[in-house]
């Protein structure tokens, strides 16, 4: 399925744009917040090619998708207003659970710097590896370069968390980084360093150091949001676009360096000696339950509790134990992905297998679990049994993730290494892996029933064809004729033009209405096979604002072929000046392919052919195993 089509077709079975209040994506998954999640066709979307499953978790309405999901993501976007391209949430006015509310935020929050924070993070453990082999030195102009790179993320952190925390909380997100900047300005970080006492007014500031730090900023900008809103309310319309930000700067940041972050800074210490408590009271069992539930969290949604913690742990005391505990369960998967591979009789299966468990290497398990794993359940508990042994290992073993953050797979091993090098905590993280995966693989190829070639369907393909009837009665006129350059060059698409005889539009097939413009004078319909067709009712009666037009349908409504949809007054209309000349557009013909235009002229009545459109669909679906 080309990706401009599964694109098109995600977007009408979750609702349209019209129920659509913010999109982001994350490695393998669109992760939309709709309006009504009861309007998308979950099942219709599940069934789709290429798309591995729905995830509906979290608030959050999650289609996975996998390694494409960039490409699917970028042709979605286009398509919607700004606000929810730039992925600015309008949360619905329902209620929403705080359970919810808190994972929609962390995800918002944290969502957009994960895939450079992987990479920064396994940079930085691969410079580890490289300095103890001796390979580089730390002195190096290669090193200082490469561990600027690495580390850049992390000591500016409170910058790029300020620009995304203002987005989540819908205020200026440049005035976000500039916070974020002044929490790490090199002038205050050398007072903290050198020990200096600050005032402010007359008031003493604790100084400390917010580099790497997370808590702080999204504080800081939480209020910023509290203080803007106020300004605006406040400020004349015609002084907002200056005092606005001055007063803000004036205001939070003095604030954020007095109250909020020494209390949040406090807040965060606090968070993590009580987490590392709570580990080191047992650790072991500690690794057991949480390695053994983790796959199982991911795929609820969550696991975003956790990253917070991870990062807050590396910010505060250097270091993670409890990544260190879950990075197993990716290797629990793999080995039970490969152990279904091995055994499967199924040609295709085997294919998707070996693709799966090479993505699963690389630290994304969304195919194997998706593709693999749930459709064989027995093989994921396995997985999860595997992964809790491994999970046990590393607790045992004290493992630990530092500097950084890993996300998974082989790249993100040296991430686990330690400031004093390879020792028996790095050694039992990397035994770890092996019991996780090993488990899994031997549990799985002893206990878990082989796919057979019959389990699957076999490739087909379909030829649909959408006929498309006339919607109202009039003189058929070639569009080359229409008054309107924008219709006569066919820019909005291919298709007729209609004199009407009869105020009267009827369907022209059974569908959906995807829209009706709010002046009346223009339909957007969508058919059950995908053909998008506009009828415009006139040419410039968008001035009329909806003045004799009466519209008999509403967005999102289903219609049936013959279905009366709109009625107009021909002669009043033409009496305010306007041409009347009814346009029947097809305006996704890149998506279908051409279409063949069934009449050209003469006098037509509703219900005859006038447009036809045949597509091959492919049925194949390897995410929907059984």
């Amino acid at each position: 399925m080309k990706d401009q089509e599964l694109a098109n077709q995600i977007l009408d079975k979750v609702g349209g744009k019209e129920n659509i209040n913010s999109l982001i994506h994350c490695v393998t998954r669109l992760r939309f917040k709709l309006k009504d999640e009861s309007i998308a066709k979950t099942d219709e979307i599940k069934n789709l090619n290429d798309v591995l499953t729905v995830v509906q978790s979290g608030g959050q309405y999650q289609v996975v998708i996998g390694d494409k999901v960039e490409q699917i993501y970028n042709k979605i976007i286009p398509k919607l207003d700004n606000e929810s391209a730039e992925m600015i949430s309008q949360d619905n006015k329902g209620k929403t659970s705080l359970g919810n509310a808190a994972v929609q935020m962390l995800s918002a929050l944290f969502t957009p710097i994960l895939g450079p924070l992987a990479a920064a993070g396994i940079l930085k453990g691969f410079l580890v590896l490289l300095t103890l082999t001796h390979i580089l030195s730390s002195s190096s102009g290669t090193y200082m370069i490469l561990y600027a790179a690495a580390d850049a993320l992390f000591y500016f952190l409170p910058i790029l968390l300020g620009f995304s925390a203002a987005k989540v909380f819908k205020t200026n997100q440049y005035m976000g980084a500039v916070i974020g900047a002044a929490l790490v300005y090199p002038d205050m970080i050398s007072a903290y360093n050198a020990g200096k006492t600050l005032y402010f007014m007359g008031i003493p500031v604790v100084l400390m150091s917010y580099v790497q730090t997370l808590i702080p900023i999204i504080a800081a900008v939480f209020f910023l949001s509290l203080v803007e809103k106020f300004l605006n309310r406040v400020i004349p319309q015609s002084l907002k676009g200056i005092f606005v930000p001055l007063l803000c700067l004036v205001i939070v940041v003095p604030v954020t360096f007095l109250v909020v972050g020494p209390i949040t800074s406090i807040l965060s210490t606090g968070l993590a000696t009580a987490v590392l408590a709570l580990y080191k009271l047992v650790p072991t069992l500690a690794g057991f339950v949480l390695a053994g539930i983790w796959q199982m969290a991911v795929l609820l949604g969550l696991h975003w509790a956790f990253i917070p913690i991870f990062l807050n742990n590396i910010a505060t005391k250097g270091f993670d134990p409890i990544n260190a505990m879950l990075y197993c369960t990716v290797f629990g998967q793999v080995g039970a992905a490969l152990a279904m591979t091995i055994k499967a009789k199924d040609a295709k299966f085997k294919e998707l297998g070996i693709t799966a468990v090479i993505s699963g290497f690389l630290g994304i398990t969304e195919p194997i679990i998706y593709g693999v794993t749930i459709p064989h359940k027995k093989s994921f508990i396995m997985a999860s049994i595997g992964s809790a042994f491994g999970g046990a290992i590393a607790g045992f073993y004290s493992s630990k993730m530092y500097g950084g953050f890993a996300s998974g797979g082989i790249f993100g091993i040296p991430m686990f290494i330690g400031p004093h090098g390879i020792n028996s905590e790095f050694i039992g993280f990397l035994f770890s892996l092996i019991v996780a995966f090993t488990v899994a693989l031997v549990l799985t190829l002893l206990l878990v029933p082989s796919v057979k070639s019959d389990e699957h369907d076999s490739s087909l393909s379909e030829k649909e064809s959408t006929v498309v009837e006339a919607p109202v009665d009039g003189t058929i006129e070639a569009l080359a004729n229409v008054n309107d350059q924008v219709f006569s060059k066919e820019l909005m698409g291919p298709g007729i033009a209609i004199i009407p005889s009869k105020g009267e539009i009827y369907a022209p097939f059974d569908g959906m209405v995807i829209s009706v413009f709010p002046t009346k004078h223009a339909i957007g319909l969508r058919s059950n096979s995908g053909l998008e067709l506009l009828i415009h009712i006139g040419l410039d009666t968008v001035n009329l604002k909806g003045k004799y037009f009466k519209s008999l349908i509403e967005n999102r409504q289903h219609i049936k072929k013959g279905q009366l949809l709109e009625t107009f007054d021909i002669n009043s209309i033409k009496n305010e000046g306007y041409d009347t000349i009814v346009l029947v557009i097809v305006t996704n013909t890149q998506e279908i392919g051409d279409i063949d235009i069934k009449a050209e002229n003469g006098i037509i009545s509703t219900g005859s052919l006038i447009i036809e459109n045949h597509v091959e669909r492919n049925l194949i679906d390897y995410g929907e195993l059984t």
